[in-house]
């Protein structure tokens, strides 16, 4: 089932149909792209139209948060009912590359996570063939990034036939978008944020329970107390944004209903 919130495509598969979907495509021809929407995605592609169209020209869009889940509860009648997060599909892919003897790239992140998060994945993986790059400063220029040849020719020279590209939402999904044609040898690029600093246990992650009833916020909060401004994008502006939305629609009553069906859902579990 595929789910439209502000104009983004969301995919509500279970994680079976996922990870056969993702282990077809590592014995495909050609790339696909993964993105993993959030609240922070959404209210950018609500102002970047650009951005929009990144996320919905992906091959799979799955929702990365609770807050996703909310939010579909309060602008349709029917429910996403999964979402997995960029972390976990990460995890899935480097356990289904082990499988395929499939090469896997990290790609990005904050100094020293991707090498991190490679060597975490060795220990759990035996038979993962894993490597990392630093890509060094990727700079805007207009609406495209300036990517230099020396960082394609690496990519190339190793082949991979997973890359996952930590940039920051928006950058490493046009990241994505721009040099996918110039690495062939790429079976599925996928966007993870973050994810980096997360494995490689730089930052500890939140309890799933947190996670679960979409208090990872505070969490982050209280371990990253600097990104407060980006919290409260998705904690305080997108729910209003979301709210606007269902008052404009004349459903809010409904809405309101439906999300606290959806919390009551969460919290059983």
């Amino acid at each position: 089932m595929t789910h439209h919130i502000f104009g983004v495509r969301i995919d509500d598969l279970s994680t079976a149909e996922i990870e056969r979907k993702l282990d077809t495509w590592l014995q495909d021809e050609g790339g696909h792209t993964i993105v993993t929407p959030n609240a922070e995605f959404l209210l950018e592609a609500r102002k970047y139209p650009s951005f929009r169209k990144l996320l919905n020209h992906s091959d799979l869009a799955v929702a990365d948060s609770v807050s996703i889940q909310y939010a579909a509860a309060a602008l349709s009648d029917s429910r996403l009912a999964h979402r997995f997060p960029g972390v976990d599909l990460l995890d899935k892919l480097c356990e289904l590359s082990s499988r395929r003897d499939s090469r896997v790239l990290l790609l990005g992140g904050a100094p020293s996570t991707a090498e991190g998060s490679a060597q975490k994945f060795r220990q759990r993986f035996v038979n993962l063939d894993i490597s990392a790059i630093d890509p060094g400063h990727i700079a805007w220029k207009g609406d495209e990034l300036e990517v230099s040849q020396d960082l394609i020719d690496q990519v190339n020279t190793l082949a991979p036939s997973v890359t996952a590209v930590a940039l920051g939402h928006h950058k490493q999904e046009q990241f994505i978008a721009q040099v996918q044609s110039l690495c062939p040898h790429v079976k599925i690029w996928i966007g993870v944020g973050g994810a980096f600093e997360m494995i490689a246990e730089q930052k500890k992650r939140a309890p799933r329970w947190l996670s679960r009833v979409g208090l990872e916020w505070l969490w982050r909060l209280l371990i990253e107390p600097r990104r407060w401004r980006r919290i409260f994008n998705a904690v305080i502006v997108f729910p209003l944004v979301v709210a606007r939305e269902a008052f404009r629609r004349k459903t809010f009553f409904r809405s309101t209903r439906n999300v606290i069906t959806e919390i009551r859902r969460q919290w059983t579990l």
